[in-house]
């Protein structure tokens, strides 16, 4: 057996793998040994084990300073990989075995939900099986008074509230989803590869509500371009009737890109390729961070993971 290998297999331990990401933390033994409660000496030992297993050293000294060398640095990411995973098996099992219940209420708006709420609740339920959760779909403007009154937990919009009223939520950005304009397989313009605003002069459009941001962001556009929106258009927030709709006739529609990369995949819609059309791009979640419901830490948690399977899906 390869020495390296054998090592890994049974000589490497956590403490070691603890130390790596520790000093990448502090960056100096003296500050480690003083966060261990332990002496240098002991920590230097360890660091020596480790390098007498890996048969390279780790880290390398420049002057007064040490730093990771490359098997050193690649070791630390994936030990800092290694005890994340170790936490989130810790707070899972944690979960299941405290019997977490209760409920949580999800407000988002109608370009969001289609997009979060099944990977929300695929996650809730690996964590806290016995949570209740309940969905509401509205514009922004119904979504932020619920919320102020406790009637949500939180929010995923793509506008922020008032700005007086912003300073009562704590919020930060989850993921870039911009809306897109689609059409379906079988419209004029769906096999162009270059498209120009002209080129939409007359077609009808499935469109949101007039107040609604995504509305308001397409008509600037259109106006910028001296484009109207001519007789015959459909106003619809149900994206999966905007797609029925969408097949049987040449409509043009704003999707997510998540929801609209769906569609392509099955061979349904086609994302046009028209400059500037990629409207408000950053979902963004909002909550009263004095919130005492105890499912809510556990549910954004889930929206952190959901975020990140959809992030993938959107770059493949």
């Amino acid at each position: 057996m390869d020495p390296i290998e054998r090592f890994f297999q049974a000589g490497l331990k956590l403490s070691h793998l603890r130390l790596l990401t520790m000093f990448d933390s502090l960056g100096q033994i003296r500050l480690v040994a003083e966060k261990l409660n332990v002496t240098q000496p002991a920590v230097s030992k360890q660091l020596a084990e480790l390098e007498a297993g890996l048969g390279v050293p780790v880290l390398t000294r420049v002057g007064n300073r040490l730093f990771f060398t490359p098997v050193g640095e690649t070791l630390m990411k994936r030990a800092r990989e290694v005890f994340h995973q170790l936490e989130q098996a810790r707070f899972e099992v944690d979960a299941l075995t405290s019997g977490i219940s209760g409920k949580i209420s999800v407000g988002a708006v109608a370009t969001v939900m289609p997009v979060f709420a099944p990977e929300l609740v695929i996650e809730l339920k690996k964590r806290a099986p016995h949570v209740n959760v309940s969905f509401y779909e509205a514009t922004s403007n119904r979504l932020f008074p619920l919320l102020a009154a406790g009637a949500l937990d939180f929010v995923l919009s793509r506008t922020g509230p008032p700005r007086a009223e912003a300073a009562a939520f704590a919020s930060h950005a989850v993921l870039n989803d911009p809306i897109v304009v689609v059409c379906g397989r079988e419209h004029p313009l769906a096999a162009r590869r270059t498209i120009g605003a002209s080129d939409l002069a007359g077609l009808p459009w499935i469109l949101p509500p007039r107040e609604a941001p995504t509305f308001l962001a397409l008509q600037v556009w259109m106006h910028e371009r001296e484009l109207e929106f001519p007789d015959g258009c459909v106003q619809s927030i149900s994206l999966q009737a905007n797609e029925a709709m969408i097949a049987a006739y040449p409509f043009l529609a704003l999707m997510p890109l998540a929801v609209a990369r769906r569609g392509v995949n099955r061979e349904k819609l086609v994302i046009l390729p028209l400059d500037g059309t990629r409207f408000l791009e950053t979902v963004q979640l909002f909550y009263n961070h004095t919130s005492a419901n105890p499912v809510l830490p556990v549910a954004l948690t889930c929206i952190e993971v959901a975020e990140k399977r959809i992030s993938t899906l959107l770059l493949a």
